[in-house]
């Protein structure tokens, strides 16, 4: 009896000396991830965490014109089905073409952007510009968040956040329980954690790819509007844009924000971000966004493939196009492939939300999943026919009882592409 109360009384020190260390946060990411199967968060980690509710007021809902030519060919529907996906939608102009879900996501599911987020916090730093809230992308960061340290403060601005040049003391690995990504994550003060982390001397020099850098953007919008970026959102973008459903995003315990991730929505209105990108920042006849800042953030920076928050390339084997417009992409990405995928040239919005992200499937030597997305739904609608059909067994009938056909929902990266793992 005298061992079994000492190793209680053993297990229960234990316990508290890990809660009062700086590995408290792993309770929780036990609790959200290891016990639920998972061995890094998950799209529907949503349900662990409060929530920042994103309202939208003024839902308006897709044209709905589902074609059984824009589903994806036998290839690409078998290299989707290998890594888990969840929603796959193809919009058009300003309509939906093609919308399937599978693995436990549905219609209605509000799911885990992660990265993709990152884009979001970048439209939403230019709103607040737009909206004489915020000087301008060269605005020194330390202006609005004075206790930053380290030998690059004085010299970081939005632009660096954005377009992951802020040489943070950061290290982005989402499968280490023990690093500073994981206590992020699941820990209790996001903002503690961020403004921890020192500024290094060679801001502006290189791209790194870092979560703490989007997250530190975030805590600036909401310094200089006064606003938790989840209202700003509501106000200035998800009301706006129509969306249907109300989203939103991870809170930790301290009320903040998960602004570098978590941003928790439906396919659908996922679709609506991309046609705002499409339409150069306009939305049914309003300036959301100004077009001569999207020029720019979606030109490459620093790296080739990134520009200001958004994944840059060019459509893969791409034919001549008769318009003489240069056939690239543009996409919001997230960790486990969550795509959101911007076709100028062929004015396509393509979304994806799923289990897993896929560097490429069972044959190494050919495209991952979402470059093969890319490759494939880059086409003129012609070539797209005449690749897909009859060959896929990809009727309506397997789109799901979830969706309904005759609805009034309304239409709207080179082979290589860094780290999109994020």
């Amino acid at each position: 009896m005298k061992r079994i109360l000492k190793s209680i009384l053993t297990l229960a020190l234990l316990v508290l000396l890990v809660k009062a260390s700086w590995f408290s946060y792993l309770f929780k990411g036990v609790y959200a991830t290891y016990l639920k199967g998972n061995t890094t968060a998950n799209i529907f980690d949503g349900e662990s965490f409060a929530k920042g509710e994103i309202n939208s007021t003024s839902p308006s809902p897709w044209p709905v014109d589902l074609d059984i030519t824009y589903a994806p060919s036998l290839e690409l529907e078998m290299a989707l089905s290998e890594i888990e996906t969840g929603a796959f939608l193809v919009f058009e102009n300003d309509t939906l073409r093609h919308e399937e879900y599978k693995n436990e996501v549905a219609l209605d599911s509000k799911t885990n952007s992660f990265s993709m987020a990152k884009s979001i916090v970048t439209i939403l730093v230019q709103i607040a510009i737009q909206n004489g809230e915020i000087s301008g992308w060269d605005e020194l960061v330390v202006n609005l968040i004075p206790e930053l340290k380290g030998p690059g403060r004085s010299m970081l601005t939005l632009a660096n956040l954005s377009s992951m040049t802020a040489d943070m003391d950061w290290d982005e690995d989402y499968y280490n329980p023990f690093g500073i990504q994981a206590k992020a994550y699941y820990g209790s003060d996001l903002y503690k954690t961020i403004t921890s982390r020192s500024i290094g001397a060679e801001v502006g020099v290189k791209f790194e790819y870092q979560s703490a850098a989007t997250a530190l953007l975030g805590f600036c919008l909401e310094a200089a509007t006064e606003t938790k970026i989840y209202d700003y959102a509501s106000e200035n973008l998800w009301s706006p844009l129509g969306a249907v459903s109300d989203a939103f995003w991870h809170l930790d315990e301290s009320g903040n924000a998960l602004s570098y991730c978590c941003y928790n929505a439906t396919a659908r209105d996922y679709g609506r971000l991309g046609k705002l990108i499409l339409q150069n920042g306009i939305w049914e006849g309003q300036r959301l966004v100004d077009s001569s800042f999207l020029k720019g953030a979606t030109s490459p920076g620093t790296d080739q493939y990134y520009g200001l928050s958004f994944w840059l390339g060019q459509v893969p084997d791409s034919p001549i196009m008769n318009s003489g417009i240069e056939n690239r992409y543009i996409a919001f990405h997230g960790h486990l492939g969550q795509w959101i995928i911007v076709l100028p040239a062929v004015n396509r919005v393509i979304v994806r939300t799923g289990h897993q992200g896929g560097k490429s499937f069972s044959d190494p030597d050919k495209l991952s999943p979402y470059m093969l997305t890319i490759q494939e739904y880059g086409k003129p609608s012609e070539l797209i026919l005449e690749t897909n059909k009859p060959d896929v067994q990809n009727s309506l009938d397997t789109l799901g009882s979830d969706i309904n056909e005759t609805s009034l929902e309304s239409d709207a990266l080179p082979l290589h592409n860094g780290n999109l793992e994020g």
